[in-house]
C-alpha cells in the first residue's frame, strides 16, 4: 500500500524513460498504476482519509456484512498486524464496528458503519474521477480496446503462474 507521495525524481524521469526502447508495455502499465495510486492518495488526503482506511473500506463495502479480520487479510493481501492496527484506528474514528461472533466467541466480526458507507461513496467518486482523468480524450472504442487488452495481459500473467 503506497502512503507516500511519488518522488519528484520519478515524475521528472518519465518523459525520458518513455523514449527508451527498453521501456516495455508492462513497465508502462506499472508506472500508470503508480501515478493512479498517487492520485488516489492525494484525493484521500484532501478528504482527510488515510490511505490505509481507503483500502479496507473499499473491501468491506464489497464483502458480506460482518467479516473476520482474516477475511480482510485475505481480501486485501495485507499483513495481519497492519489490518489489526488499521481497524483499531478505524473503529476509534467511527468507520467500523467490531463485535464478537455470537456463534464463535473466539472471532471478532467487522462491520462498516454508516460513516464508513458514506466514505465508500466518496471513494467510488474518486475512482470515477480518476478513471475520467486517466482516460481523458479517448473514445469509447479506445477505452473498450484498452480494457480488453489489459484483460488479456492479466489473463496471460495468471496463466503464467
Amino acid at each position: 500500500m503506497q502512503n507516500k507521495p511519488l518522488p519528484q525524481e520519478f515524475i521528472d524521469a518519465l518523459p525520458k524513460r518513455r523514449l527508451d526502447s527498453s521501456y516495455n508495455a508492462v513497465m508502462r502499465i506499472h508506472d500508470a498504476a503508480k501515478l493512479y495510486q498517487d492520485r488516489m492518495r492525494r484525493c484521500s488526503e484532501l478528504d482527510g482519509l488515510p490511505c490505509s482506511y481507503r483500502t479496507l473500506i473499499f473491501h468491506l463495502s464489497r464483502m458480506k456484512s460482518g467479516v473476520t479480520q482474516l477475511d480482510l487479510v485475505k481480501a486485501t493481501h495485507l499483513k495481519p498486524p497492519s489490518v489489526s492496527v488499521t481497524l483499531q484506528k478505524m473503529e476509534r474514528d467511527g468507520y467500523v464496528l467490531r463485535k464478537s461472533n455470537e456463534d464463535d466467541l473466539r472471532e471478532t466480526l467487522v462491520y462498516l458503519t454508516n460513516k464508513g458507507k458514506n466514505v465508500d461513496s466518496k471513494i467510488r467518486e474518486m475512482h470515477a474521477d480518476g478513471d475520467a482523468a486517466a482516460l481523458s480524450g479517448m473514445s469509447e472504442d479506445e477505452i473498450n480496446t484498452l480494457q480488453n487488452l489489459l484483460n488479456r495481459v492479466i489473463d496471460n500473467l495468471l496463466s503464467d503462474r
